[in-house]
């Protein structure tokens, strides 16, 4: 059980890793919103586990887990494992877009001229 705590330790540092060097290279986009999306979504599908082949088994990262069943198993990938990696990239795309929406709001909020009403 050791090893495997050591390889999600491993696993977990080149994610984050892989995710600043995903921030630094487009740091300087126009478009923010863009780039959290990309990220967001990266380390949702990375990070987020999933249960194997076996109900009792341990928790594995579920984008690697789908393409491995993808590719080397006969029968593709289990439903459990797409389930969760479409609800997963469901849910981060979800969160982003209630985000972009609050921001936008906020940001017509105080891009907007007061008014008479608005003093008192």
């Amino acid at each position: 059980m050791e090893e495997f705590k050591l390889a999600w330790a491993v696993y977990t540092a080149g994610v984050i890793v892989l995710l600043a060097a995903g921030w630094w290279f487009m740091r300087n986009w126009g478009w923010s919103w863009v780039r959290n999306l990309i990220l967001l979504e990266a380390a949702t599908v990375l990070l987020v586990p999933a249960r194997g082949a076996t109900a009792d088994g341990p928790l594995v990262p579920v984008l690697p887990l789908f393409v491995y069943q993808t590719l080397f198993e006969e029968e593709g990938a289990t439903p459990e494992v797409s389930a969760s990696l479409v609800f997963a990239a469901a849910g981060a795309f979800a969160v982003m877009l209630i985000v972009g929406i609050i921001k936008l709001m906020l940001r017509r909020r105080k891009d907007r001229p007061m008014t008479e009403s608005d003093q008192y």
